[in-house]
């Protein structure tokens, strides 16, 4: 018997975020309902993806709080947040781990892209023990 790799599911990016006038909380229920549907197909891993590298600071605030969200509303998949060194400072990814972790359970597993992701991964790994990745590493292979 063969064994499927664990499967790995990468949500809609919310740009604008959680929730805007034009699009209320819709596309905020639409993640949530795309992650639930994931996690009830027996998916491994899902992914919150970040704002582009060059894309202004504004369309990146929102990964964490939309890991957050998917993280309280799902309870068995694994959940990456996808952030990018240029919009982030090491210490703020790791009170925003360390509180996801709390509130939770050990599910979060941060995925660092873009340029000075290896540098960023050292400074997080340094104060959080949770699952860190550079770019599109093996997140099927943290699922368990």
């Amino acid at each position: 018997m063969t064994l499927a790799p664990p499967r790995v599911v990468v949500l809609d990016r919310v740009d604008d975020g959680l929730v805007t006038p034009a699009g209320g909380s819709r596309d905020l229920d639409a993640m949530l309902d795309r992650a639930r549907a994931a996690e009830a197909d027996g998916v491994a891993v899902v992914v919150v993806p970040c704002g582009a590298e060059n894309a202004p600071a504004r369309h990146h605030w929102p990964a964490t709080a939309q890991a957050l969200a998917v993280l309280l509303a799902t309870t068995t998949v694994r959940v990456a947040v996808s952030v990018v060194p240029a919009a982030w400072e090491p210490d703020a990814i790791v009170r925003f781990a360390r509180s996801a972790t709390g509130l939770a359970g050990e599910r979060l597993i941060v995925q660092v892209r873009g340029s000075g992701a290896e540098a960023f991964v050292g400074a997080v790994t340094a104060r959080w023990d949770g699952p860190v990745v550079v770019g599109d590493g093996d997140l099927g292979a943290l699922a368990h």
